[in-house]
């Protein structure tokens, strides 16, 4: 059986008899069964706005999860090539996969027996400082695709490159927007010393359970002072990011100009990440739609800040 189906249902396993190409007005006749994740990407990243299927071929559109974490994938997948160079894409992989090693070790020795690992850190932010001279765009939006066991590894890394490129945007110097990059990477630190069973937990928090929770800003800055002699910078973003500039934040409900300048943009950083954040359980918001939704918390952000953050990596397009 033959139907018409949008381009957004389709999946591997389909059988393609025909593309509507929107540029040519018409039907292409592209006849191809998916086998791939390349083939389904090639699809999505035409011009195309639906497609006829042949289901005595192939999967029926009905077999594909709504949505499906594999056509998330290749919907991202397609994004990413769209938007950004190969070499780019490139230096970006080889990025995130030359430090998953280094901070898997940080987070579960942070977790095991409360070590921090500092030069380990230091060369991961190394790593991070160099590509986001040419790709920081790259690697931050392929940050954006978080399976469930690399979330927190990938959240590090990309809190720690928008911290960087923010930092140079502002035209910081290169050893303050290292301590910014470092203080990104660990700005967590403190939930390794969190039960996995709470903070893995599918339903709501207990009272108990959210305040303990809420006590990982002084866990991480206890953990890094404990560790080693690090920049104050550092330890700020780690015991302040959770602050906001009403007061209303957590653990000291410190105000305005008593949050120091790190933590103010660590918050900005930490929040647009977990926002545009694409999960198997939740779609991320839109680069507009997260950017309305923190210039409309009022209270929450270093006002002068975000602005900055929006007209100098958002508007010019140094973040997709």
């Amino acid at each position: 059986m033959k139907k018409r189906v949008h381009l957004s249902n389709i999946c591997v396993g389909m059988y393609i008899e025909e593309l509507e190409d929107s540029s040519r007005n018409g039907f292409d006749k592209r006849r191809l069964l998916i086998t791939s994740q390349a083939e389904l990407r090639a699809i999505l990243a035409s011009n195309a706005m639906s497609a006829i299927i042949d289901t005595a071929k192939g999967k029926d559109v009905c077999e594909a999860a709504d949505p499906s974490w594999e056509l998330i994938r290749a919907r991202f997948e397609a994004e990413l090539e769209s938007s950004f160079h190969a070499g780019e894409i490139r230096q970006a992989r080889e990025c995130i996969e030359s430090t998953r090693p280094m901070i898997r070790q940080m987070l579960s020795s942070a977790h095991r027996d409360g070590s921090f690992d500092f030069d380990g850190a230091h060369g991961i932010v190394e790593a991070v400082m160099s590509d986001a001279l040419e790709s920081a765009g790259a690697l931050i939006a392929m940050t954006k695709l978080k399976d469930r066991d690399e979330g927190t590894f990938l959240h590090c890394l990309a809190v720690s490159a928008l911290m960087i490129a923010f930092g140079r945007s502002l035209g910081l110097g290169e050893e303050a927007i290292r301590d910014l990059g470092l203080g990104g990477l660990v700005h967590d630190i403190g939930k390794a010393t969190v039960p996995h069973t709470i903070l893995n937990k599918s339903g709501k928090l207990s009272p108990a359970e959210f305040a303990l929770v809420r006590q990982h800003p002084a866990r991480g800055a206890a953990l890094l002072r404990g560790a080693c002699d690090l920049p104050q910078t550092v330890l700020d973003v780690c015991l302040y990011h959770h602050e906001k500039l009403d007061g209303t934040g957590y653990p000291f409900g410190l105000r305005e100009d008593a949050i120091p300048l790190a933590a103010r943009i660590a918050a900005i950083c930490d929040v647009y990440d977990a926002m545009v954040t694409i999960r198997p359980y939740k779609r991320g918001w839109s680069q507009a739609q997260t950017v309305e939704m923190m210039l409309t918390s009022r209270g929450h952000f270093d006002r002068d800040l975000l602005k900055r953050f929006v007209s100098q990596l958002v508007v010019k397009g140094s973040l997709q």
